[in-house]
């Protein structure tokens, strides 16, 4: 005997769950003891339990959390399932029937692990024997020396999540997905910038989009930087043919004059003389140019350099740096930020290409060493693991996170303001959820959504519950406006659009109604746990709005309930 779940409303819409070949089947969000996982964060890790008995099939609740419920009613013990049943779990109702519905279950298939954060860092560069043609060459960084083969044909997404990334740079200023290599079938290799925070450079310009690379590029991600490697590039070689093989002299026979006048219009002049002739005629004209230019003046420039602005041109690149340099003597004094070491590397570099520039006092802060230290402080506190402080540009520090409390925030304050060498240069942007999460819950109950139900954690909000058809325009702009308040990176709703029938909570499991009254065909009254209640009366803090023939319809505070009665 086959069973089927058919997901008609909800998250899971769709989805066809078969049971058969087993007795017992558990679904729920775990994957490790359900048979069926269900992606909904209303469903607990065990939700419900499905047996086929000698009777037929039966369910069971396991969630106290979130009980599912069959037919609209409260599950007691194992409930028997019949052809047409409703059984709500989480967000989404399943319609039973043991007619194939030609659904198929939908199962998640686990990708395979490209990359293991215990695996060696050249892990990736061994993946083929053979050599390619690119290679990508590490040489700052935290994995510095690493080298990547490139496929031909392949893409390699690079960052520091190892679950997503095939190249993976323990880099905290690393984007988790911060760029793409592609290598085309014709050989040529491109890198495309995903999004990342702070920026892709290629031989320090930055990157928008798409990026063709070339032999020995300088590519910069973060604090690491890489070389491009093309293992075929070739010089170019002349090539000159083999001499032809000398022809045989033939006799010739002695020309008479006459033959010669008659025929010197048949005469060619051999591609030999033409060439020797133009010689010729070039070292003559040369010669006379030569001697001409004895007897003419030139009078000779004399460029002054302003050393000042050739220094002011090098230290141009380096917005972040302030100079003084002393002609006379050739001392440089420089000072500011810069953002990476290896941006210092190439500033003294060129600095040091002027001759005039006999020293250089050097008291440049590199951010790259400055957020690292202060990184490293902030990972011992545990509350505090979830913040980071970075620099997007020489010289501005920004300090990014997630905090649960106001005092947590105050606290990571007064850390920083005794820790941290450049206040004066630092923007605090740490979101604090209790504050966000009590704007949130002000937005939904002024917008009227008060069946709307909410988490959130690190910037993820996950949105849940039941929003009537007219409303669901109204919560579509919401949740636009959602994305943009500050501290929420993503927004998952997992809201129902329901119908009049379908809005309302049943109530059905916790009031009886035993008896009712009509006057005609209209229903004035019902007796409800052994109270007589007409439309506009109270139970229990809920207001009658309706007497219809088989359900009592009730409301409370926005949020509509259901008592149904007479029940064939």
């Amino acid at each position: 005997m086959t069973g089927y779940l058919v997901a008609k409303e909800g998250p899971l819409a769709g989805m066809t769950i078969r049971l058969e070949e087993e007795t017992e089947w558990t679904l729920g969000r775990d994957a490790d003891v359900c048979f069926q996982t269900l992606e909904d964060p209303m469903v607990s890790r065990k939700h419900v339990v499905c047996r086929l008995t000698d009777n037929g099939f039966t369910v069971e609740n396991l969630s106290t959390v979130n009980p599912a419920l069959l037919n609209g009613g409260p599950i007691e013990d194992q409930s028997p399932l019949s052809e047409g049943d409703t059984l709500q779990v989480g967000s989404t109702l399943f319609l039973f029937s043991e007619k194939d519905p030609g659904g198929a279950v939908e199962t998640e298939k686990e990708e395979p692990e490209l990359y293991s954060e215990t695996a060696p860092l050249d892990t990736l560069s061994l993946m083929s024997s053979v050599e390619t043609r690119w290679m990508i060459k590490v040489i700052s960084g935290p994995n510095t020396g690493g080298e990547f083969n490139i496929q031909s044909g392949g893409t390699y997404t690079i960052g520091k999540d190892a679950t997503t990334c095939d190249i993976v740079f323990h880099d905290m200023s690393v984007s988790k997905e911060h760029a793409k290599v592609t290598m085309q079938e014709d050989g040529s290799l491109s890198i495309t910038d995903l999004g990342s925070k702070n920026g892709l450079f290629v031989n320090g310009k930055v990157v928008e989009g798409n990026k063709p690379l070339e032999n020995q590029d300088l590519v910069a991600i973060g604090t690491t930087s890489f070389l491009a490697i093309d293992r075929a590039s070739t010089r170019e070689t002349i090539y000159t043919p083999p001499p032809e093989s000398a022809k045989e002299d033939e006799a010739e026979a002695p020309i008479t004059p006459e033959e010669v006048k008659s025929k010197w219009k048949e005469m060619r002049i051999t591609p030999n003389y033409l060439l020797v002739g133009a010689v010729v005629v070039v070292v003559v004209i040369f010669g006379i140019g030569s001697v001409i230019s004895l007897f003419s003046t030139t009078p000779v420039k004399i460029v002054q350099i302003n050393e000042s602005q050739e220094v002011a041109k090098i230290l141009h690149s380096f917005p972040a740096i302030e100079y003084t340099f002393t002609e006379a003597t050739g001392k440089l004094f420089i000072m500011g930020h810069v953002l990476t070491k290896v941006d210092k590397q190439e500033m003294l570099y060129l600095l040091h290409t002027l001759p005039y520039v006999t020293s250089i006092e050097d008291n440049v802060v590199v951010d790259e060493v400055v957020w690292s230290d202060i990184n490293a402080l902030l990972s011992r506190n545990p509350t505090w693991r979830g913040i980071t402080v970075g620099a997007p540009k020489p010289g501005h520090f920004v300090v990014r996170g997630y905090l649960q409390t106001p005092d947590e925030a105050v606290a990571l304050s007064d850390y920083l303001n005794l820790n941290f060498p450049y206040l004066d240069m630092l923007s605090n942007q740490v979101v604090v959820e209790n504050t966000l999460e009590t704007e949130l819950r002000s937005i939904l109950v002024e917008k009227g959504f008060l069946s709307v139900n909410f988490q959130l954690a690190n910037g993820e909000l996950i949105l849940a519950g039941r929003v009537s058809k007219k409303e669901e325009r109204s919560f579509e702009l919401l949740v636009q406006d959602f994305k943009e308040i500050r501290g929420i990176r993503q927004v998952k709703n997992f809201v129902i659009i329901t119908t009049e029938t379908t809005g309302r909570i049943d109530l059905t499991g916790k009031f009886r109604v035993t008896g009712s009254s009509k006057f005609g065909n209209t229903n004035q009254f019902v007796l409800i746990n052994g109270k007589i209640l007409a439309k506009g009366d109270q139970l229990d803090g809920m207001t009658v709005t309706g007497i219809k023939p088989n359900e009592v319809l009730l409301e409370k505070d926005g949020l509509k309930f259901k008592i149904n009665y007479n029940v064939q």
